[in-house]
């Protein structure tokens, strides 16, 4: 119960003030660890290094099939691009939440390293090799963006009330 000044001893006011600062500092680490975790929760809402791993995988196969199986002579870039759309347009009409951060990263690093590593000589011997990659990478960004767009996009309108 608390004592009025005048009752007050020596001791029971430092007593009081002891167990102030104390919750005073539990507050603060409180407070400390729910910003790292708030800011943790917010990154991981932004961009999942789990999703973009499966996105990676799934937008890379996609990469891989669209070379291998899509008869496109002259353009077979075109195609790995086309299986990077489609690798995309899945992934987004899978996850629930948007994906478009993690499939357009994917799809950058997919098509920058098939650009880099389809024109190796280019790259080992001439001066055209970086910026063909990066040619590769803007393309695949803009592939994996559309398709994780559009694939969320019919998410979407499939599951909204009519």
């Amino acid at each position: 119960m608390p004592q009025r000044s005048d009752q007050r001893t020596r001791d029971s006011f430092a007593d009081d003030l002891t167990e102030t600062l104390q919750d005073d500092a539990d507050e603060d680490t409180t407070e400390a660890s729910s910003f790292v975790q708030r800011a943790q929760h917010r990154a991981a809402s932004v961009f999942s290094p789990r999703v973009f791993l499966y996105a990676l995988v799934l937008l890379g196969g996609g990469m891989f099939a669209g070379n291998a199986f899509i008869p496109l002579p002259i353009l077979d870039n075109l195609a790995g691009l086309v299986g990077v759309f489609a690798g995309a347009f899945l992934l987004g009409l899978v996850v629930e939440r948007s994906t478009l951060l993690e499939s357009a990263a994917a799809g950058a690093v997919a098509a920058g390293l098939t650009a880099l590593l389809g024109n190796l000589a280019l790259t080992a011997f001439g001066d055209a090799g970086v910026p063909l990659a990066m040619f590769g990478a803007g393309t695949g960004l803009l592939a994996g963006a559309l398709g994780a767009y559009f694939g969320g996009d019919l998410r979407n309108g499939l599951t909204a009330d009519i």
